[in-house]
């Protein structure tokens, strides 16, 4: 997966640098960053997908810990 991830970034640098060079022609000057843009997007949802599965572990396992303490007063 990691190598489409950095054909991508750079196809959109490559894209961005174009529209930056052709910009540059007509004395506008954008500045666009879309291959790094690109990045911290798929980073950003890679993030957020790792850290909504470590919510959900906590929560099964705060559950299975709540299910064991009632069962042990119940039994204590």
């Amino acid at each position: 997966m990691k190598y489409f991830r950095m054909v991508g970034f750079y196809f959109f640098e490559l894209v961005g640098s174009i529209i930056n060079c052709m910009c540059s022609f007509f004395g506008v000057y954008p500045s666009l960053d879309l291959g790094v843009r690109f990045l911290l997007f798929a980073e950003g949802t890679r993030i957020r997908s790792e850290k909504q599965a470590r919510v959900d572990l906590r929560q099964e396992k705060e559950v299975r810990a709540k299910d064991l303490q009632d069962q042990a007063k119940k039994d204590g």
